[in-house]
């Protein structure tokens, strides 16, 4: 799995959830870092939105490894207002355990070329800008072959 194949995965989770219902005209699927989603999130995605982070590759015998994160963000209203935090928090992680059991599935009936290892689940609040998160973090691993392909060769 390439990485835009596997952002146009993430998307595709993202439009057909119905409780994100990402769309061309209501946009909840932004493709960024942990650092932007501390910054201008709120003017550039619909909430609940699902954030596509970067990736690690690692090589190990004969395999491909990449860890990536997600996360699935949540507005709420009032600082301080925990009940309200929670509830945005609980949310997130509904939506996200979802998320994790379409890869799963999607995994073990051959929609998705890899094999998916779940890493961990970590919740944020941003305070400052009133949205709380939960960071999913996965690793998928495909074949490695080394050999070189000979027709991408002069």
């Amino acid at each position: 799995m390439t990485s835009s194949q596997y952002y146009q995965y993430i998307e595709s989770l993202a439009r057909s959830h119905r409780m994100v219902a990402h769309s061309d005209t209501e946009k909840h699927f932004f493709r960024g870092e942990l650092e932007e989603f501390y910054m201008d999130l709120r003017n550039k995605v619909r909430f609940p939105a699902v954030i596509a982070e970067s990736w690690e590759i690692t090589f190990t015998q004969g395999s491909k490894e990449r860890e990536t994160s997600f996360i699935i963000a949540a507005a709420y209203k009032e600082s301080k207002n925990w009940q309200n935090i929670y509830a945005a928090l609980d949310l997130c992680e509904r939506i996200g355990d979802e998320f994790l059991r379409r890869i799963l599935t999607d995994t073990d009936d051959g929609g998705l070329c890899a094999d998916v290892e779940l890493m961990s689940a970590i919740p944020m609040v941003d305070e400052q800008h009133l949205y709380a998160g939960v960071r999913y973090t996965i690793r998928m691993s495909c074949p490695f072959n080394p050999d070189p392909d000979e027709d991408e060769w002069l």
